[in-house]
């Protein structure tokens, strides 16, 4: 497995999303109005948190204080704590709304902590109660508008080209079959005691009959897929006690349902979330319930029972494809982003649940994360998990026992004296490196912020300048596509527009540079912690603070000379400050804590020996110079004191940022401590200066609690 990222999904559909939320709003006059207050319980506050984002509420109030100002109450469900939420509407006369998960809401379940994208809000009823309308029942009723259904038909090719589900936990893989000369039929099994199953109008004599008709039917192969919960032994499927009949196949593999809809020729179901999958990929559905999905012509309906025929009664209109994915999944959802906590699009909800599923596979294995410091462990954590990996941590020497659990052993950075024995015990198990990223969070390292983007590389770290990096492989490999070349162009406009550095400190006022310099051209000096393992790694041939400013001085003796001194030699982290009367004598300007960006905005060459301010200088379109060999430099950007010890070749700017910052590096939300893109670090960066955080949250940002 690399851990060079592959590369981002272009966005899915460029779409204007204040628009498409504007007309949404217009859409949706069942909903709570904009800006509402509404009540809700405790236990449903907790446990679904994006209820307020998602409904567009200013706020929401505890429902146990039943006398709070409110425009309405909100319940999950249909438990007995949504019919308290359901009585207390009505005991003060103000509306009341069902909330459930949308339809396509996460990667990972629900009861696994996994965040939604999506969620539904009805004022009728609840879209799997066939008893009595809901309000997708009546968006089905109405119909789409022609943008509906254009959106539709796009969403759905989307949906079936990533092959999405509702939580997107499974493996998607080949499953083998038993041979099978007729037609396949999948019966879907589910949880006894599942509400979907009544609410659909149907019990377990519907489950009997769907097997009786399903075995009767000639030259078939009937196949039966086994609810998750009840091969672990966890609950009871209606299905589950027939296995070992003649002429069945029970299919108890945790699967992706794409995977069998592959290799099925029809859908047998009572209620199950599976029958909207099948009608979805175009395989014909058998209903033995009545869900959402059931009468409205995409399915063939066998249901029994008054619910049933009242609920198909109700249901008139017969309906296309495109027609009924723009009122399930355009009209009915609310999308909400659990990165940004601020409404979105089915769109842009795609695109996260596809980046989303990207880096969990990525993620796959037992991770043995050695020698980590305590507060880093919390971000580590965030990086690696996912719904298919496990993370432990353990001393700087793990035993026997704890390799042989592990499927990969992380090493943050990278020590010399630890290179040999890695190199020996990568035979066995790979060893991962883990650094911080480019972009790195609002604050330093040294001062225990935690970081929100972490590079992983399987090959060396990216500062290594003797040794081939994933990052190094990525460059010399990798063909940019335009579209990912256009989200480069776009990421570097965004980066000098916010002035984004690595670190992004709160700065003194920066001095007039020009008034200083009085016309002479300005040359920035980057100074960097005397021990950093980018110098030692970076073929710099040992070259110091001082020895580097005095080089620069000799070649550009008539230029305005600033020196950058670094962040953490400043605050006390790091040893090695420079002589300050050494450097009066050789540069004209020592600054510290300035704005990067206004430093570099004001330069007109930046020289280095590997800092990343050369990149950062690089971005802003500056000469560069560089007197190591630091990830940036080699590919025709820079101008060079040392030969790259492997070929490199030239590439634009937007190819190198495409790979640095967006391809290699893996990104997390310093709020919500998500996995997301470089673009949502940007905007949280940016909008953090302009935030004051009490002192207790600024301590738990810290320690990665906040």
């Amino acid at each position: 497995m690399n851990f060079a990222r592959t590369f981002p999904l272009p966005e899915t559909v460029q779409i204007n999303l204040d628009g498409v939320l504007a007309e949404k709003a217009k859409q949706t006059g069942w909903l709570p109005p904009q800006g509402s207050e509404l009540l809700a319980f405790l236990p449903t506050r907790l446990r679904f948190p994006l209820i307020g984002p998602a409904l567009d509420a200013v706020a929401i109030k505890s429902a146990e204080l039943m006398w709070n100002r409110a425009d309405g109450v909100v319940g999950w469900g249909v438990k007995p704590l949504a019919r308290m939420a359901q009585r207390l509407a009505s005991m003060r006369n103000i509306p009341y709304w069902s909330l459930e998960d949308g339809f396509l809401r996460s990667v990972g379940l629900g009861k696994a902590g996994a965040p939604p994208v999506s969620m539904v809000a009805d004022d009728l009823g609840v879209y799997f109660d066939a008893a009595k309308p809901s309000r997708l029942e009546e968006l089905l009723q109405c119909g789409a508008e022609k943008p509906d259904l254009e959106r539709a038909r796009n969403l759905h090719a989307l949906i079936i080209e990533h092959r999405l589900t509702k939580y997107n936990h499974l493996l998607d893989y080949k499953i083998s079959l038993p041979a099978s000369r007729g037609r396949r039929i999948l019966l879907i099994d589910q949880v006894a005691g599942d509400y979907s199953v009544p609410g659909a109008g149907a019990d377990e004599h519907a489950f009997l009959r769907m097997w009786n008709e399903a075995r009767a039917v000639p030259g078939t192969s009937v196949l039966v897929k086994s609810h998750p919960d009840s091969v672990a032994g966890y609950a009871r499927g209606y299905l589950s006690h027939l296995a070992g009949q003649p002429n069945v196949h029970f299919i108890n593999e945790s699967v992706s349902p794409h995977a069998l809809l592959d290799v099925v020729d029809e859908v047998w179901t009572v209620s199950s979330q599976f029958g909207f999958d099948a009608i979805l990929r175009s395989v014909p559905v058998t209903t033995f319930g009545v869900p959402f999905y059931a009468g409205w012509g995409l399915t063939r309906d066998w249901a029994e029972g008054e619910i049933a025929t009242r609920a198909l009664h109700r249901r008139t209109r017969k309906i296309s494809l495109d027609a009924f994915v723009a009122a399930t999944l355009l009209q009915y959802p609310l999308y909400v982003d659990p990165v940004t906590k601020r409404p979105t699009t089915a769109e842009k909800a795609v695109d996260r649940l596809v980046a989303w599923r990207r880096h969990a596979l990525e993620r796959q294995g037992n991770y043995l994360c050695a020698g980590f410091s305590r507060h880093k462990r919390s971000t580590v954590r965030h990086m690696l998990a996912g719904p298919w990996s496990s993370v432990t941590f353990c001393g700087s020497n793990p035993d026997k026992k704890q390799l042989e659990k592990a499927d990969y052993l992380v090493r943050w950075g990278q020590n010399a004296t630890l290179l040999a024995s890695e190199e020996k015990l990568s035979a066995a198990i790979p060893v991962l490196r883990m650094e911080d990223g480019f972009i790195r969070s609002a604050g330093l390292g040294s001062a225990l912020t935690p970081a929100s983007s972490m590079c992983i590389d399987r090959e060396a770290v990216y500062y290594d300048a003797t040794r081939q990096s994933g990052l190094e492989k990525l460059l010399r490999a990798a063909q940019f596509d335009q579209s990912l070349l256009e989200r480069a162009a776009r990421l570097r406009q965004r980066i000098i527009e916010h002035g984004i550095t690595k670190y992004n400190l709160r700065s003194m006022i920066s001095p007039d540079y020009h008034a200083l310099a009085a016309g002479r051209p300005i040359i920035t000096v980057a100074g960097q912690v005397p021990d950093d393992a980018s110098l030692r790694f970076g073929l710099t041939n040992g070259v110091s603070n001082i020895e580097l400013l005095k080089i620069v001085r000799k070649r550009r003796p008539d230029a305005f000379l600033v020196y950058k001194e670094h962040p953490d030699l400043l605050a006390g982290k790091r040893k090695g400050l420079s002589d300050a009367t050494v450097l009066g004598e050789t540069a004209d300007l020592v600054v510290g804590d300035v704005a990067v960006d206004r430093l570099l905005d004001a330069s007109d060459e930046v020289h280095v020996a590997t800092s990343q301010l050369g990149f950062e200088a690089l971005i802003r379109r500056r000469q560069v110079w560089c007197y190591g060999l630091p990830f940036y430099a080699g590919w025709g950007l820079t101008h060079d004191g040392v030969t790259p010890l492997r070929p490199r070749r030239t590439l634009s700017l937007d190819e190198l940022i495409a790979g640095v910052l967006i391809v290699y590096p893996h990104y997390l939300s310093g709020e919500t401590g998500l996995p997301c893109e470089v673009e949502d670090v940007i905007d949280e960066i940016h909008a953090a200066r302009n935030k004051k955080r009490s002192l207790v949250r600024r301590s738990l940002h810290r320690m990665g609690w906040a």
